[in-house]
């Protein structure tokens, strides 16, 4: 037999390393550490001070037992009789041996001995920090030396911040300025160590450089979370002004690799540039996400006076670069949340990533399946409750439209090739209806944009072309959400009643369906027997040839009336009930393939029982019967059989097979009366019952949960109820998860058995399942229904921490719930906590909520934090919706609203918020508290009249716009936020102005709603019927308003307003332009002619295809109503239209769904007044001096709040050529592409699609809660406000710069004069030896100071002479590294050194010079390979003086308990003793302390180990 290569061969893997460690047995100790610990001590230390005469390994030992020692006594030196500076002072001189083994156990023994803050202070006056900062600056094989120290250094940290040396902060910013070009291992603990000093200790961070060495990291950093740390630290420097001064933070050069196309980062960029440049777009993405979801953040680098920021980014998008641009596009699609679509040419394709029904990887069946399908599609039930992630997206978006995104995009679609307009375009559709969602109409004006993008389509550009057509798809998408990819969540969609399905409507379902119906008649003739026959079914046993949509239209009974007393019928339901049959293996083998085909089968499968079910005839009794007996079988196969894999419903065919179909067909059969009593007969509840209590297979208590029907009270809630209870805890959650999905659908009567249950589950002893009940419960208290029905269940909240705190004051929001709570002075009591405590921990519980919402630092399903995320990126937005407070809760009735007066500090924090200091951190803290508690408190109607009474609005304005921290502004705009949640609050911030949103959350496409505008009769316009809900179109319009008798005043000129011929003189369908919208005086230009009157351009109605062109018009001249503004009276005239006349409008008006400053005006119902814009509230971006702005003035003919002559021009081309595509003289495309553009099938759910034969179907209309409850008139909106100028709310830019004070720049000034050519020095230079920073005089008694004198002249130029004083040489040598720190003299000083060192090598043996040394890489910033050579120069030192002087100590220590009584030796350290114990090497230590190699501080941890 062949021997193998192991046993031909020992192994000598670890042979090596053992070797070199029990090569000598002499290294071995005997110790006893249940002997005398002061003797053990002194031994040990005495042993250590011998300066020979003992060898490495002895020494690493003895440094060991000192360890042991140590833990053994818990550090408490003091008891037996030592003082921790002697301690110190002797473990010192491990660290100044020559072995790397005894320094690293030397750094090892000093963690263990330090304790608090006076250890620290120790550790500073003996100057072992430098000592420190040299083991992690040397590399020379001391890998394990270097981990060491960084431990102490973060031990050192963790104790004392404040005390910690700034010889070790220089040492940390020196390896993170070079850990990248030197692959350095220890960057990446290094960077992390920074970080929290520069959190801990700002100052000192600052001092070191520690702002220059995380900004330069960031653009190296590819790794999510590192990145997000790195400016988190940076941030936390920029809220306060102080800090923000004198830290000097410039996050713009972080966007340097987009704006600059020939962007280095290094010297070593330049090899491999692509590579790089990916590299470098990676980095700055991660950053500038991290900066963008921040506050101070966005204050720091989105102003729109910021030409370094946000707007450089966004211009950049002007240059056809598309490298940068698909990089710029990246970046906003990850800001946004949106999930970036394929990289493809076709917009079907893109369009089916952005679609929120697409299939996501979380709903699989061994994911979260239908409870996470649900909670991601429908909508959270709070529809006025402030959502933090909303108001910071608006100021987002706000932001972008004053940068210009909107034009910079359109041109990006007109300029870029196919896959960058189709990306864009969706990005511009996205953002689009975010604007209309999230921003008040005054605050967006978004028409230069679409113009702009139609402009390009008229003359044209085949991307602008699609791009409009790509966005009426994406517009018909979106409209059509929510809806259900799952047949489970959409049959539990169905069952609820928030949900509303509309019938079908739109041209394109009605052809479809009409088409395919007519095909069918003309294919199987007049005769019933004849369209069974056609079915297929009965000519043919394989299912795949079947014609399912004809039998579909059969099962329903649309075209034949099935009759089973006729055996042509008997034999086709005979055939399609042994498809279905689990057990004939047909049905139940089809793999899950396609998601279309298989849920058109599972959907004829539920036709097939609904029609067996309505047939009243014994045999589809027998059939249905024999069915669900075959189902119950294999139901009851999974527990009775040997092994649930081995049976046909396994977990395998459960997730890859039809099999899980039949739940549903199961839960179906529930929704019927007769079908539960079915179910009842076969046993199958019961059977469920004990598959889902005791199965450890996820997948079937997910599909038997998911598919029962919860409508009626019965057997479906009771096994609900038991899988709450069952002992497994996945099957307890994902129950506990599901309940949310029913809340949300609005399940009949779960106010009431839903919210038992939920209350019944905060008893479970798992904390992820009470968790998430606790949770829903939140969400649940938004129903006034479910928070009576807590109120009357009245449960124990005071064992949930928190959370649980939160809830129980959710039940004082309702007078019956104060009534019952408002025992044994509980509300009084509550008052006071929260005056006391309570609202300042309120204040880190929203920013810790807010912090985990934008960031990637999550919790997971029990609450607790784990690492941070970085394998995937942020495809969704979270939300956090703001948590109750006491006040906000107590004043919404009239009690809880007397006794806040009465009891509450309400005087205190008006009296806070009017002063507004904030100058310490206790000072933040409660004007923080003041304005959260005030916020919500004048989110009611009584709270907001007293807050108007004490003009506390204004405060908080002043606050959020000029207050110098950027997290007071931050709580003072989230706080305006709650303000804004009732239409009283809206009127009152418009009045200051800010405008609000004006609509609740559950509103997708909202109307347009003015601000409140005094009444007058003349200034408002009635009309005089409702109107029906909006159907909407894209940006164009199709209608106009009837021409009436226009002013005749000379002394106003009229805008200029073109409209069609056939909107004027034909029937009116819609108004999309603003009547009476004024321009800017500022902007006004004058009309073509002097006269009042204009000509208007509109397509001939004789004009053929492909022969209009815009040359060839009919020119009308019309007078317009709208005028500008008067020179004199500075109201706009058009206030007073014809003397009081209105404008009568023919139709009703329909609105576009993208917001636009074209939008109409607002429509109220009957007898309402719909109050007009002007021009101080309608907001106009002005964007001087900028690419962007230059491309929309000559695109839109000026910056205004009103279309431009050019662009009605092309609104009215545009009509006209949608009804003739062939418009382009000589198109640069073909005409055909354009007409198969505009016929896409715009993607809808998956069970609409197969629902196309059904009288009704799937399409959404609106999502709407209806509480059984009082509804509540108080809280109506959102809650999103923002200023009418947004450059209130960042700092000017030049006044920011002026504040930064020159110690920013600690060493410019050095540089610049050093590498002046005539640099002169003085005429002697003076080096006073300072006794406290050298290691050997400061241990002394006051003695003459040495002094040490340079020669005159230069120092670069003067020769070295081995002749000279030693006193003279050390100056010489000072003065070199002293200049070291400057890379220019960095060659130089190098080869002057090196030639000192040979020369004079006593000279570097000096423990002054090198104390002197070390002084000075404390003081300057040194580059990382200076540092380790002048360490390196230094490694011969000579310190026999700290010898002797740790010798003195040992010597009276020693003294001491030979004076006493002696307890003996216990360590024997002649060479001929024995070993007594298994104690040799460090790694042969089995210590009883588990340490950690990298120990990071953890919320939860107090220590460090």
């Amino acid at each position: 037999m062949a021997a193998t290569s192991w046993m031909r061969y020992p192994n000598t893997r670890y042979g090596r390393f053992q070797k070199g460690r029990y090569q000598n047995k002499e290294d071995d100790i005997n110790f006893d550490v249940n002997s005398d610990s002061r003797q053990n001590v002194t031994n040990i230390l005495t042993a250590l001070c011998h300066i020979s005469d003992i060898s490495d390994g002895k020494r690493l030992n003895y440094l060991n037992a000192f360890v042991k020692v140590t833990l053994h006594i818990e550090g408490n030196f003091e008891s037996i009789g030592f003082n921790m500076r002697d301690i110190l002072c002797c473990l010192r001189i491990a660290l100044l041996h020559e072995s790397t083994q005894v320094r690293s156990g030397g750094l090892r023994a000093i963690r263990h001995v330090l304790r608090n803050e006076d250890d620290i202070a120790q550790l500073n006056k003996l100057l072992i920090p430098f000592l420190i900062a040299r083991s992690l600056d040397l590399v020379l094989k001391n890998d394990v030396e270097r981990i060491e120290a960084m431990k102490l250094i973060r031990k050192i940290l963790l104790l004392s911040p404040s005390n910690f040396h700034v010889a070790l902060g220089r040492s940390l910013v020196s390896l993170a300025n070079g850990g990248v070009e030197e692959k350095d291992r220890l960057l990446r603990i290094c960077l992390a160590t920074l970080c929290e000093l520069g959190v801990v200790n700002t100052s000192l961070f600052i001092e070191t450089g520690g702002v220059a060495a995380v900004t330069r990291n960031l653009l190296e950093c590819q790794t999510p979370k590192i990145s997000e740390s790195l400016c988190g630290v940076l941030l936390s420097l920029l809220d306060k002004p102080a800090t923000r001064n004198h830290a000097g933070v410039d996050l713009h050069s972080i966007a340097a690799p987009y704006c600059d196309f020939h962007y280095r980062h290094g010297w070593k960029d330049k090899d491999k540039y692509v590579d790089e440049r990916e590299l470098r777009f990676n980095c700055s993405r991660l950053a500038l996400l991290s900066i963008l979801r921040s506050w101070p953040g966005i204050l720091h680098f989105c102003g729109p006076a910021n030409k370094a920021g946000l707007r450089a980014v966004v211009e950049v998008l002007y240059l056809n670069q598309l490298e940068v641009r698909k990089a710029v596009l990246d970046l906003l699609y990850e800001l946004l949340g949106l999930p970036q679509p394929e990289w493809t040419d076709e917009f079907s394709v893109a369009l089916s990533a952005v679609d929120p029904s697409e299939p996501q990887s979380s709903w699989r069946l061994n994911e979260g399946f239908v409870a996470a399908e649900g909670r991601s599609i429908l909508p959270h039930l709070a529809k006025t409750t402030p959502s933090i992630t909303d108001m910071h997206l608006a100021l987002l978006l706000y932001s972008f439209l004053e940068c210009g995104l909107l034009g910079a995009i359109v041109e990006v679609i007109a300029t870029s090739d196919t896959f960058i307009s189709v990306r864009a375009t969706v990005l511009l559709g996205e953002l689009l209806h975010l604007i209309q969602v999230l921003l008040p109409p005054e605050c967006c004006n978004i028409s230069p944009a679409l113009p702009s993008l139609l402009e390009y389509a008229t003359c044209g550009n085949p991307q602008a072309v699609k791009a409009v057509n790509g966005l009426q798809q994406l517009q018909k998408l979106l409209r059509m959400r929510p809806a259900s990819y799952s047949l489970y969540l959409d049959f539990i969609m169905r069952s609820g009643g928030n949900v509303k399905f509309a019938s079908k409507n739109n041209k394109k379902s009605r052809h479809k369906l009409k088409t395919l119906k007519v095909k069918l008649q003309q294919l199987v003739g007049k005769d019933g027997d004849d369209v069974i026959k056609e079915t297929g079914v009965l000519i043919n046993k394989d299912a795949y040839t079947w014609n399912w949509n004809l039998i579909r239209i059969v099962l329903k009974g649309e075209s034949v009336k099935l009759d089973l007393s006729d055996a042509t019928h008997r034999n086709f339901m005979k055939r399609l009930v042994d498809f279905y049959t689990p057990s004939r293996n047909r049905y139940s083998h089809m793999d899950l393939t396609t998601a279309k085909i298989s849920t058109a089968y599972t959907l004829t499968g539920i036709d097939l029982i609904n029609c067996l079910l309505d047939l009243d005839h014994e045999e589809s009794s027998r059939m249905l019967r024999d069915l669900f007996a075959d189902i119950s079988g294999n139901i009851s196969a999974i527990t009775s059989g040997r092994s649930v894999h081995d049976c046909l419903f396994s977990p395998q065919h459960m997730n890859s097979t039809q099999c899980q179909s039949y739940f549903l067909f199961v839960g179906r059969l529930t929704s019927t009366d007769l079908g539960t009593q079915l179910l009842s007969s076969l046993d199958v509840f019961r059977k469920l019952e004990h598959l889902a209590t005791t199965t450890n297979n996820d997948c079937y208590v997910k599909l038997i949960v998911s598919s029962l029907d919860y409508g009626n009270v019965g057997p479906c809630r009771e096994l609900l109820g038991a899988v709450l209870r069952c002992p497994v805890e996945s099957s307890r959650l994902y129950a506990t998860q599901f309940l949310l999905v029913l809340l949300r659908a609005g399940i009949g009567g779960f106010c009431d058995w839903g919210v038992k249950f939920l209350v019944n589950q905060l008893r479970d002893k798992a904390r992820s399942v009470y968790l998430t009940a606790l949770n829903i419960l939140h969400e649940a208290c938004e129903l006034q229904s479910c928070l009576e029905t807590l109120v009357k269940l009245n449960p124990n909240m005071g064992s949930f921490g928190e959370k649980g705190s939160l809830l129980a004051i959710r039940l004082l929001s309702v007078a019956s719930g104060f009534q019952v709570l408002n025992k044994n002075d509980f509300v009084l009591n509550e008052i006071k906590r929260w005056d006391d405590y309570f609202s300042c921990r309120y204040i880190k519980l929203v920013e810790g909520e807010t912090s985990d919402v934008l960031t990637l630092h999550q919790r997971d399903e029990d609450g607790k934090y784990d690492k941070r995320t970085s394998a995937i990126r942020m495809i969704s937005r979270k939300d956090f919706f703001l948590p109750p407070h006491l006040y906000g809760q107590l004043a919404r009735h009239t009690d809880g609203f007397l006794m806040l007066i009465h009891h509450g500090s309400l005087e205190a924090m008006l009296q806070t918020v009017t002063t507004a200091s904030c100058h310490t951190e206790d000072d933040i803290l409660k004007l923080k508290a003041a304005l959260w508690a005030l916020g919500h408190f004048g989110s009611t109607s009584e709270g907001l009249r007293y807050l108007i009474l004490h003009n506390c609005l204004a405060a908080m304005i002043v606050l959020a716009q000029d207050c110098l921290v950027f997290s007071i502004r931050a709580t003072s705009y989230y706080s305006l936020g709650l303000i804004a949640t009732t239409r009283q609050g809206a009127d009152e911030l418009f009045k200051l102005g800010w405008f609000c949103t004006r609509h609740n959350r559950h509103i997708a496409w909202p109307i347009i709603e003015e601000e409140a505008w005094e009444d007058d009769s003349d200034d408002s316009l009635r009309l005089p019927c409702a109107f029906p809900d909006i159907s909407s179109t894209l940006y164009f319009f199709d209608s106009g308003i009837k021409d009436v008798e226009g002013s005749t005043d000379d002394d106003t000129s009229e805008s200029l307003v073109a409209l069609p011929d056939s909107i004027i003189a034909g029937p009116q369908k819609s108004l999309t332009l603003p009547a009476n919208q004024n321009q800017p005086s500022a902007y006004h230009k004058r009309s073509l002619s002097e006269s009042k009157t204009f000509e208007i351009i509109r397509a001939p109605s004789d004009s053929k295809k492909g022969s209009f062109r815009l040359g060839t018009e009919i020119v009308r001249r019309v007078r317009n109503n709208s005028t500008t503004e008067s020179t004199t009276s500075g109201v706009s005239s058009c206030d007073s239209v014809g003397g009081g006349r209105s404008v009568v409008y023919e139709r009703q008006q329909l609105l576009s769904p993208i917001p636009s400053s074209c939008s109409l005006s607002t429509l109220k119902q009957s007898g309402q007044k719909v109050r007009r814009h002007s021009e101080s509230s309608r907001r106009v971006s002005v964007q001087s001096g900028s690419n962007s702005d230059k491309s929309l003035q000559s695109l839109v003919g000026g910056v205004s709040g009103k279309l431009s002559h050019q662009d009605l021009i092309g609104y009215a081309t545009l009509r006209a050529l949608r009804k003739s595509p062939r418009y382009l003289e000589e198109p640069a495309y073909d005409a055909d592409e354009v007409v198969n553009d505009s016929l896409w099938d715009v993607p809808i759910s998956l069970i609409e699609d197969c629902n196309l034969l059904e009288m009704t179907n799937s399409s959404i209309k609106r999502f709407s809660v209806h509480d059984g409850g009082e509804e509540s008139d108080e809280r109506c909106y959102m809650g999103i406000s923002l200023p009418g100028d947004i450059h209130n709310l960042f700092l000017d830019v030049e006044e920011e710069v002026k504040d930064v004070p020159l110690e920013r720049f600690p060493i410019i000034e050095d540089e610049v004069v050093c590498t002046l050519h005539d640099f002169k020095v003085r005429e002697e230079t003076l080096w006073k030896h300072e006794a406290e920073m050298c290691f050997v005089c400061s241990g002394k008694a006051a003695q003459e100071v040495e002094v040490f004198v340079a020669v005159p002249g230069d120092f670069v130029d003067s020769k070295y002479d081995p002749n000279s004083p030693d006193g003279l040489i050390k100056a010489h040598v000072l003065q070199l590294i002293d200049q070291f720190s400057n890379p220019v003299w960095c060659k130089q000083v190098k080869q002057s050194l090196l030639q000192c060192k040979q020369g004079s090598p006593q000279v570097f043996q000096d423990p002054c010079l090198f104390s002197e040394v070390c002084k000075l890489l404390s003081e300057c910033t040194y580059r990382l390979s200076p540092r380790r050579m002048l360490h390196e120069l230094f490694l011969d030192v000579k310190y026999d003086d700290l010898y002797a002087e740790c010798a003195d100590i040992l010597k009276n220590a020693q003294n001491e308990i030979d004076s006493g009584k002696s307890s003996g030796d216990s360590i024997d350290t002649s060479e001929g003793a024995q070993p007594s114990s298994n104690i040799k090497q460090l790694d042969s230590l089995k210590l009883a302390y588990k340490e950690n190699k990298f120990p990071i501080r953890n919320r939860n941890e107090s220590k460090i180990v």
